[in-house]
């Protein structure tokens, strides 16, 4: 008798080490196991279930009540694609191990779809064009960039788009230089072959006025400062020239004297600053034209020493002129490429990583050694100072002397530079889109949202 008990209790203990782990897969895997079909139930005995009704599946081989409909407890089909991620949740969202068509993880995005440091890093725009681009600036309805055979681009809601395709002329010159109105409200361009012209923002209205003072020589750069109707204007060309504008009580453009500020050499940089125009040539010079004080209520005429007199349309001589004076740079190390000057300081950019900063208060210039390729331009508000270079670098100044050079997605050469501006940044003036744009070789658009900076930026480890 005892020896039947020890042995049924063997019998016993067996089957129980073999339905236990099956019980147990079958409720982590919600499906019925292949050993409970063939083993009575630890549980029931061969015995109906107390707590159901019918007897259970395993007892009779029949459809367990469980799998007649979800039990609370259970994992409906859709939770169990959720835990072990291979399909979309109940709200439409993936898994979040789902692999993405474009390689991506939704794990490492950020709540607003972007991934992790996108707002504050510099990412490439949709261009709409595989030209050249030389400049870029901010209007008052977002920022225009200028390029080759003519090109002028918008960022409009839609992004980026093509606004003249042959240039003001329809001649297909290229477009080197663009500069804007302090309220933004009308952009000028100027370039190859004396192309030049206006865009106004407001109402779509282009102007051509190429060749002015049948100047048809390669315009480089042009800068632009006051109001829309009231802006004066200098634009230099390859010569070493410069042409100066104002415009009359019907806003037509009134010309000046044509002018060499220095040797004759090229002036690839023109800026407007709060006390005046600065310049840079290609041969280590750079030259300031002092801003003339305006009397009380003066109109465009008064303000110009012409009396708004239109200059004569044969070219004039070009003696160096007693406006602009040479301010530097003693014993200059490189070629100058840009020049831009604000509130406090004007910087300059120049070949081999090195730009330059002067003083207006101390006539001070202090060169800077930025990184490397050779600086192509160089802007500055209060809170920022970027400079971009051949080769895709992005160059960023920090608190103190250090330059940091940035993340970017591209090894085309960066030519233009736009940065946003706040009203943090200005007192006056046009505060723009919050994005700064660069602009470069084959057509290159990069961009960068302000809507989220840090003080990184993005910087490159």
């Amino acid at each position: 008798m005892i020896d039947r008990f020890d042995e049924s209790l063997r019998e016993t203990v067996d089957w129980l080490k073999r339905v236990i782990p099956a019980r147990r897969d079958a409720d982590d895997d919600d499906e019925p196991d292949a050993d409970d079909d063939d083993e009575p139930d630890a549980d029931d005995d061969d015995e109906p279930d107390a707590d159901d009704d019918e007897p259970d599946a395993d007892d009779d081989d029949g459809p367990d009540a469980d799998d007649d409909g979800p039990d609370a407890d259970d994992d409906t089909p859709a939770e169990i694609r959720n835990q072990s991620g291979s399909g979309p949740s109940s709200d439409g969202s993936s898994g979040e191990n789902e692999t993405r068509s474009d390689g991506g993880n939704p794990a490492a995005d950020s709540s607003d779809g972007r991934a992790n440091g996108e707002a504050e890093t510099w990412q490439p725009a949709e261009s709409p064009t595989s030209r050249t681009l030389h400049g870029v600036v901010h209007g008052q309805d977002g920022p225009y960039a200028c390029g080759e055979g003519g090109l002028l681009l918008h960022r409009g809601a839609d992004g980026w788009q093509i606004l003249l395709e042959r240039g003001p002329g329809v001649s297909e010159n290229t477009l080197r230089s663009i500069a804007a109105t302090d309220d933004g409200c009308r952009v000028w361009f100027a370039g190859d072959s004396g192309a030049l012209g206006y865009y106004d923002v407001a109402d779509g209205h282009l102007s051509d006025y190429s060749a002015p003072m049948e100047k048809t020589s390669t315009w480089e750069s042009i800068a632009v400062t006051g109001r829309t109707g009231e802006e004066r204007v200098r634009i230099a060309n390859g010569s070493g020239e410069v042409l100066d504008c104002i415009m009359d009580d019907d806003d037509c453009p009134v010309w000046g004297e044509v002018v060499e500020p220095g040797g004759g050499s090229t002036i690839p940089g023109l800026t407007a600053g709060p006390d005046g125009f600065y310049a840079v040539d290609t041969s280590g010079g750079a030259y300031f034209e002092p801003r003339p004080d305006d009397p009380p209520g003066a109109d465009a005429a008064d303000r110009d020493p012409r009396h708004g007199k239109p200059a004569d349309t044969e070219p004039t001589d070009t003696d160096p002129s007693d406006e602009w004076k040479r301010i530097g740079v003693r014993n200059a190390q490189v070629n100058f490429q840009d020049v831009w000057a604000g509130e406090r300081s004007v910087f300059i950019a120049g070949a081999d990583g090195i730009a330059y900063r002067y003083d207006p208060r101390c006539e001070n210039w202090t060169p800077l050694a930025v990184g490397q390729g050779a600086l192509q331009s160089i802007r500055s508000t209060r809170s920022n100072t970027i400079a971009v270079a051949t080769g895709g670098r992005i160059y960023q100044r920090d608190d103190s002397v250090r330059w940091h050079e940035l993340e970017a997605p591209t090894e085309q050469s960066l030519l233009g530079l736009a940065l946003a501006r706040s009203r943090a940044d200005v007192d006056e003036g046009l505060a723009t889109t919050p994005v700064d744009v660069a602009v470069g070789s084959g057509g290159v658009i990069l961009e960068r949202d302000r809507t989220k900076s840090s003080d990184s930026g993005g910087v490159k480890p």
